[in-house]
């Protein structure tokens, strides 16, 4: 993918209605300069949808941003976010980066970042925030939608409820890299890499499987599933190992293993085949190609 040369106009204050013919709904209503989502139709006259890759990202919002209910008992604002959720519609495949799609109207460059890729893409990356539970401006409405292995550095012990600067500027590089590692664009050096790079090397060996970023399985997330292989991969740098001191320490060290182990009864439970990867691991093409055919095919002898 390639970025335009040309300036794009910015989105207005009061949001705009485009019309985008290399979207399969090309009619983009965008949100406006202070907000992030957008909603796309098929026609004028037909209903309005979001993107599903978007979903828990406005659930999150809905559940837990303040959306001008404060002057209602707490009960009543309950019930309004529930209706409001329930009246939105969604539609698989259907937003800019679903489609690698270039937004005609953008959000310009954010306080925390300053690539050309972000000031096209921001909103996408704001959107992917809150999908792991943390708003735009670093406070956090839940932390148990962030990766497991990213909670302890992000959150420090004195403030649980909002990131600090560092930790807000490597989560959203976190999340610009997945959403360039969507639209086809080159990745961002950051802490997390690693994960990002086995992710991309997955999908280029099956490029025609469902491969899932986080897949969710109960109350846990694993790291990238492939739906037809039935198989469940885990990315474990040091910190799944080693006492880590800025990662929880050795109390930190335990909580992990305790959830990499509860990972492994649950695919089991579910017969999903589970294979991991380590810090250990010179990642390449054929490394990964190798264990996890070796691990299919003995998972089928068994």
């Amino acid at each position: 993918m390639k970025l335009p040369k040309e300036e794009l106009p910015l989105i207005p204050v009061e949001g705009v209605l485009s019309y985008e013919e290399n979207l399969p709904y090309p009619y983009v209503h965008y949100s406006g300069r202070f907000g992030v989502f957008s909603a796309f139709q098929k026609n004028r006259e037909g209903k309005i949808y979001f993107c599903s890759c978007q979903k828990q990202s406005l659930q999150v919002y809905i559940s837990y941003a303040n959306i001008g209910f404060d002057y209602l008992p707490k009960s009543v604002r309950a019930n309004l976010r529930q209706m409001l959720a329930d009246t939105i519609q969604f539609k698989k495949g259907i937003c800019h980066v679903c489609n690698k799609a270039i937004p005609k109207f953008i959000p310009g460059k954010s306080k925390l970042n300053s690539t050309k890729f972000d000031s096209i893409y921001g909103n996408y990356i704001k959107v992917k925030q809150l999908e792991f539970g943390v708003s735009p401006s670093g406070f956090i409405y839940e932390s148990g939608y962030l990766p497991i292995g990213m909670q302890a550095p992000l959150i420090t012990e004195g403030n649980s409820n909002r990131l600090d600067e560092q930790s807000r500027f490597d989560l959203y590089r976190y999340c610009e890299n997945i959403i360039r590692e969507k639209v086809g664009y080159h990745l961002v050096g950051q802490k997390w890499s690693t994960e990002i790079k086995l992710l991309q090397i997955v999908k280029k060996l099956y490029p025609n499987y469902n491969v899932i970023h986080q897949y969710e399985i109960d109350h846990l997330r694993i790291d990238i599933y492939v739906e037809e292989l039935n198989l469940a991969i885990e990315y474990q740098g040091e910190q799944h190992f080693k006492v880590i001191g800025f990662m929880g320490g050795k109390e930190g060290l335990n909580q992990r293993i305790k959830r990499d182990k509860e990972k492994a009864e649950i695919c089991k439970y579910y017969n999903i085949n589970l294979i991991y990867f380590t810090y250990k691991d010179k990642l390449s093409d054929t490394l990964v190609k190798n264990r996890i055919n070796e691990h299919l095919k003995l998972s089928k002898s068994e």
